[in-house]
């Protein structure tokens, strides 16, 4: 469910937030399943308070699911992604 977007204003600068070249750190499917869920949970409350996120968010979420990046890695780029925007 990996879903790739791109926006006219930070294009390719998404991608390389979202995706590095190869897995930091091997996971088990197991392990993948539970951040997902643990997502997918948190997606719901956002939604319930109005807040949807964005194709570019996305990628950096199914980017940490996949092991390509750490917990502490997603705050500086989903900052990094919105002084972009």
């Amino acid at each position: 469910m990996s879903r790739k977007r791109y926006n006219t204003a930070a294009g390719s600068f998404v991608s390389n937030l979202a995706v590095e070249l190869k897995p930091k750190i091997k996971i088990t499917s197991a392990e993948m399943q539970r951040r997902r869920e643990a997502l997918r949970r948190a997606d719901a409350h956002n939604r319930i308070e109005g807040q949807f996120p964005s194709p570019e968010c996305d990628a950096i979420f199914e980017a940490f699911i996949r092991g390509d990046i750490e917990q502490a890695e997603i705050l500086p780029r989903l900052h990094a992604l919105h002084r972009q925007i």
